[in-house]
Parts: structure tokens; C-alpha cells; sequence
């Protein structure tokens, strides 16, 4: 193999499938980065089984060839190269690296026993990018963040006609979101998909807006769905099980309706967290005809109290949240006013934006009075 590159194009190539190298000692193989120079050019590969990135990188491919090298000792050395060209040459197991002043070698390994990974066939559903990281961003959030009940680490893809629901919880909030018009093909009816959030924010990563779409194809038999945009494939395994029945947990009423603006909201709770990080985070909402008192307390350090504009529907009630639930919700959306519905102290809470499909379902906290 001998190849002929810039540097900025190998780091950033290096930069996108480092997030697919794993750290299993038991598999060496999957420390590596598989180089494969060919007529597309050079394509960088890394995967740990489940996750699995390539990309194709502009390059001049003088002679073909591959190679297998350790990923972190390249990273790290192609991070320290000057702007400009770098030259890759393979003589049997070692990868020669030169750049102006600098010469370097790395001993690597045939590939044989680098896994195969999927390949798409560039037929599936077109989604906007710049639709797909929004949403995915959003619902994301409510996933849990680790593999206790591998299921609720998961968003659920639902299929109807034109349009794509997206559905997370980790049993404390839910996420629904409806992408529709960012949606193009074949769309069957009924589909049911679970992918790994893990994999969903890793894309939404190193996806850009320049790619304008992105291509996403399921697998059914080989359990993989696979996303392609440009000189970018990232694939995935699904998460096998049945996702919980999320549309009970929202209310199908509503006694109060609370209207209020976002940074306010934000600045009360980030001011109310600093006392309650020893009371398991819980703020309190107090809501009331003349707004919304946003108060934590603490017999240690003491408490604080904000009060807050609002446009309020219904009966006073006081609900209490885990504000990093709060804060991660708010932190996600644009909207300048956020609406809360419920029923009581202690009923799902509601959250949702105008102009938008989106809602978040925040399990309030029981508290003593």
C-alpha cells in the first residue's frame, strides 16, 4: 500500500472511527484501525461488534493495499504532524509514515482477522440530517444511560406512512418526537425498530449539516441497521425485546396548564440545584394564579427561591422534580416558552413546545411535607 494524503483529511477520517474502536484486551484485533487503500481511495474501519464506523478519506492510493494498526498509537501520532502532505507506505506488517521532517513506523497486522462489517445498498429512508440530530437529540436525553434493562437503553423507531415516531424512556421520563417532513421511500407500516441511544448520539456526532441526508437501512435478518451519508457508513446492532407500552404513561387529561419562559425556568432551577444536591436533587414547583415559585432547601447550606411569570390554567399545585431531569429537557429545546400539563402533585408532568409534535413526560417526585 502506498498512499499519498493530506494530513487534515487523515485526522479527521481518524477522529470519526476512533469512536468505534473498543478497549476489549481479550480481542486485540478490535484496537486496531483497518487502512484499505483502493480505487474509492483510502477507507479508515474500526469496530467493538456493536458499533462499527468507515470512511472514505480523499487520498491518492499510488499502490492498494491494507493493513491493520493499533488505533490509539496512530491518533495520537497523526495528531502531532504538520499541515501538509503525509505519505503512508505498507512493506509487509509496518506502516511507514513520513511528513516533512518527520519519519515514523508502526508495526501493525494482516487483515484477515478484522471483522466484516455490514454494507448498505444505498436503498432505505432518506432523512434530513439536520431533522435526524435535532430529533435524536431531543428523545435521546430520556434514554437510560446504562444496560441494567438493555431496552430502555434503546429509541424505539415506529413507522406510519409519510412520517417516523421516535420514542425513548428510562422508566423516570419519556421523549416522543415525529419526524415527517425530513422523511423519504419506502416506509412500511407498523415497523418496529430499537436502536442503541449509544450508537444514535454517536452519529449525530459526527454527522454535518453539509451532508444535507442520510441514508438509513434495517437489516431485519442480521439484526443491523446501517446509515450512510456521503464518504460516512456508521452501523449498528439493534436492541432485540419489546419496548414498554409508552403511550400509558401520558395523561389523556389535564387539570393544570402552566405557560412560562424558558430561561427563567433554567436560571431558577440551576439556582435552586445548587441547595438541593443534598436532598437527591429535588426542586419544587409551586404554581399559583399569580405564576411559579421554583424553591429548593437544605438544613445543611440553606435554600433559595425564584419567582416566575406564568400563564396559569387550573387549580395551585406543588410538584417536585429531579432538576437534572429538568435541566437536560430544557437544554435540548429552542423554544422560547415551554408549557407543563398535569393532573396533580404526584401525576406524570408534560412538557411541551409550540409548533411541535415533541413532548417530554417528567415523573414528578414524592416528597414529605
Amino acid at each position: 500500500m502506498k498512499v499519498s494524503i493530506l494530513a487534515e483529511n487523515l485526522k479527521r477520517g481518524l477522529s470519526i472511527v476512533m469512536r468505534g474502536v473498543s478497549s476489549r484486551v481479550q480481542l486485540p484485533i478490535l484496537s486496531t484501525i483497518l487502512l484499505k487503500a483502493g480505487k474509492e481511495g483510502l477507507v479508515l474501519s474500526a469496530t467493538d461488534l456493536e458499533l462499527s464506523f468507515q470512511v472514505k478519506v480523499r487520498a491518492k492510493v499510488l499502490e492498494e493495499g491494507e493493513l491493520a494498526v493499533p488505533a490509539k498509537l496512530l491518533s495520537d501520532l497523526v495528531a502531532t504532524l504538520p499541515a501538509g502532505v503525509v505519505e503512508l507506505l505498507v512493506e509487509k506488517q509496518a506502516l511507514r509514515i513520513s511528513s516533512d521532517k518527520v519519519k515514523a513506523e508502526i508495526i501493525g497486522q494482516g487483515s484477515e482477522e478484522f471483522p466484516s462489517l455490514p454494507l448498505g445498498r444505498g436503498k432505505g429512508l432518506e432523512i434530513s440530517v439536520e431533522e435526524l440530530i435535532e430529533k435524536v437529540e431531543r428523545v435521546g436525553i430520556a434514554a437510560a444511560k446504562d444496560d441494567s434493562r438493555p431496552i430502555l437503553a434503546g429509541v424505539l423507531w415506529m413507522m406510519s406512512k409519510k412520517k417516523l415516531t421516535l420514542v425513548a424512556t428510562d422508566g423516570y421520563r419519556l421523549g416522543v418526537d415525529v419526524i415527517e417532513k425530513g422523511v423519504s421511500g419506502v416506509i412500511e407500516e407498523g415497523e418496529k425498530f430499537v436502536l442503541p441511544v449509544r450508537a444514535l448520539l454517536e452519529l449525530t456526532r459526527v454527522l454535518e449539516t453539509s451532508m444535507k441526508t442520510v441514508t438509513v437501512e434495517f437489516d431485519k435478518d442480521k439484526q443491523q441497521v446501517i446509515f450512510d451519508a456521503e464518504d460516512l457508513q456508521m452501523s449498528s446492532r439493534l436492541i432485540a425485546g419489546e419496548f414498554p407500552p409508552y403511550n400509558k404513561v401520558i395523561p389523556a387529561e389535564k387539570k393544570i396548564t402552566v405557560t412560562l419562559e424558558k430561561e427563567s425556568l433554567i436560571e431558577a432551577v440551576k439556582r435552586a440545584s445548587l441547595f438541593a444536591r443534598d436532598s437527591a436533587n429535588v426542586v419544587k414547583l409551586l404554581v399559583n394564579e399569580s405564576g411559579v415559585e421554583v424553591t429548593a432547601q437544605s438544613d445543611q447550606v440553606g435554600g433559595s427561591q425564584s419567582n416566575l411569570e406564568a400563564e396559569v390554567e387550573g387549580e395551585e399545585v406543588k410538584i417536585a422534580f429531579n432538576a437534572r431531569y429538568l435541566l437536560e429537557y430544557l437544554g435540548v429545546i429552542k423554544s422560547e416558552k415551554v408549557t407543563l400539563e398535569t393532573e396533580g402533585e404526584l401525576k406524570p408532568a408534560v412538557f411541551r413546545i409550540d409548533g411541535s409534535e415533541f413532548l417530554h413526560v417528567i415523573m414528578p417526585v414524592r416528597t414529605q411535607n
